[in-house]
């Protein structure tokens, strides 16, 4: 039975997912879960800051050892809900994964960038991000007061200051 795709790689997808052992019923549950964990994950690590390290997660680069912790954190969490909601064993939920996840985490970059609450957002923490911190006006600060402190110079010659 074919199904109508936009582009030949989710032909493809769905032809392995196929092989690999999941029913034509459950390619559209496993997308469908796999998209409602990158959606909950997302949120819990921006609620807890890591904006950078999940912008780096979603593009696809992970190279770093935050953003690679981060999609760890995402791969195991989505295998668990893979394995409960379908009941499929952990080898096939990895495969599932392994392929199924890249695909959701570009469709959701694209969506989070065309969203104009998030470029509002984004832009505001890029404007935070210029402004300096405490510890760096702090280290200003004492930089400039070395600086305005009188320095007492020595007198010229070898006669005492006090007569």
């Amino acid at each position: 039975m074919p199904v109508p795709f936009l582009q030949k790689s989710h032909v493809l997808a769905t032809q392995v997912l196929r092989k690999a052992g999941l029913t034509f019923s459950q390619i559209p549950q496993a997308i469908q879960i796999t998209r409602q964990t990158v959606e909950q994950w997302l949120q819990k690590e921006l609620e807890n800051g890591n904006a950078k390290q999940v912008l780096s997660v979603l593009k696809g680069h992970v190279q770093e050892k935050g953003p690679q912790l981060l999609f760890d954190k995402l791969q195991d969490m989505l295998l668990l809900r893979l394995m409960l909601h379908l009941g499929i064993r952990g080898a096939l939920a990895t495969n599932i994964a392994t392929l199924v996840l890249p695909f959701v985490l570009k469709r959701v970059f694209e969506m989070a960038r065309k969203n104009p609450q998030m470029q509002a957002w984004w832009q505001e923490q890029e404007w935070r991000q210029q402004v300096p911190t405490p510890e760096d006006l702090k280290a200003r600060l004492r930089k400039l007061g070395q600086n305005l402190t009188p320095t007492r110079d020595k007198p010229t010659g070898d006669s005492p200051l006090f007569i």
